[in-house]
């Protein structure tokens, strides 16, 4: 079976698994208590913190590990907007965890704005700025689409941003970007950033928010007072500790160069073969989106799989749902929408088997216009 849906998750590493073992079956003490081996469980979690921080461009003090960027997301909306009373901003290219979230607030009563996006699928820069002004309070933009691969320029957004509303706070969300663009986070400039670690050779039930240092944040969750205080609970030590192993692992077999080669060259096969390219600039070279002509995408992907591929159909977390917010929001309509894959590959995916999978999704196709 060829896997390319690795952004709804990944396999997990082996590196990961054994990290994962060691914490639960030698180091699974409680990391909380005060005798020799908790304290030397709590070590591990710190030691983590740092493997993961030093990964990402982060200080560790910036780190606060959650249960998935869902949930990181989630705290920044309730819990992370200093100005009550301002306007919240989102693009409409955001994950459901972000729309939600901004959804919940206008329906208490929060001004959101929403910035377009393009048919490329990035922020559409001059209409976000307009929406900008001094009572803006947060500004929420994904990284790289879940959906397209489309990468923002956080960094210069950020930048734009913070000039026209200094007291703006910045947010993205990382979950298809961490380490995958090569961009450190403290270069981006942000206030908050989210990532989940499953997209990355982790299991999944482990993630991460950002939260810039200096920046005082409410606590997600009250109680014995882990993680500084911000979200109490016993840390999931085999989790993180699989965490720090998997991205040190992805960043061993990532070559951003090559990843963006092979998706390339994927690009040029699929337009080759009469297919049309969702968002051709400004792309994730990890996530391709493809629309083939006369072809339901949920019965080429059946098929697909069948034949010994696995693609995805747009987000998993919305495969249930009719429709696509975000390719409408990029001007598609609704046959476009309907044909749409979503192939993504990983580290370690290799070109034999990714134009492998390509020319059976093509000849997959070709059966469904027969029949």
């Amino acid at each position: 079976m060829i896997y390319l849906d690795n952004a709804a998750t990944t396999k997990v590493y082996d590196c990961a698994v054994k990290a994962a073992c060691a914490a639960m079956s030698v180091n699974f003490y409680n990391p909380n208590t005060t005798y020799k081996s908790g304290v030397l469980v709590r070590e591990c979690i710190e030691n983590a913190r740092n493997q993961i921080a030093a990964s990402i461009g982060a200080h560790a003090s910036e780190i606060v590990f959650t249960s998935c960027a869902t949930e990181s997301n989630n705290w920044v909306f309730s819990c992370g907007i200093k100005n009550k009373k301002g306007n919240v901003i989102i693009s409409a290219g955001e994950h459901s965890s972000v729309y939600e979230s901004a959804m919940q607030l206008k329906s208490r009563g929060v001004d959101v704005r929403t910035a377009p996006i393009t048919r490329d699928g990035i922020v559409d820069e001059s209409a976000l700025l307009n929406l900008i002004d001094e009572n803006t309070a947060l500004v929420s933009l994904i990284h790289v689409s879940n959906e397209t691969g489309a990468v923002n320029p956080i960094k210069r957004l950020t930048k734009l941003i913070k000039s026209k509303s200094p007291r703006a706070l910045v947010h993205s969300d990382g979950v298809q970007g961490l380490v995958k663009t090569g961009e450190p986070i403290s270069d981006l400039g942000v206030d908050y950033y989210s990532a989940s670690a499953h997209k990355l050779g982790a299991p999944k039930g482990i993630g991460l928010l950002y939260i810039r240092q200096g920046l005082n944040v409410a606590p997600l969750l009250y109680g014995g007072g882990q993680e500084r205080g911000l979200r109490s609970g016993t840390q999931n030590t085999p989790y993180i500790s699989a965490f720090a192993a998997a991205v040190t692992e992805f960043k061993h077999l990532a070559n951003i160069g090559e990843i963006t080669r092979l998706r390339n060259e994927l690009c040029v096969f699929f337009v080759a073969n009469g297919c049309k390219i969702i968002g051709q600039s400004q792309n994730s070279g990890y996530i391709l989106c493809v629309s083939i002509p006369d072809v339901k995408a949920e019965i080429l992907q059946n098929i697909a799989h069948d034949n010994g591929v696995i693609i995805g159909k747009g987000a998993a977390c919305s495969g249930s749902k009719r429709g696509n917010r975000v390719l409408s929001a990029m001007g598609l309509n609704a046959k476009e929408i309907e044909s749409c894959v979503r192939i993504s590959l990983a580290a370690d995916t290799s070109r034999e088997e990714a134009m492998e999978a390509a020319k059976i999704i093509i000849q997959a196709a070709n059966q469904i216009r027969s029949l």
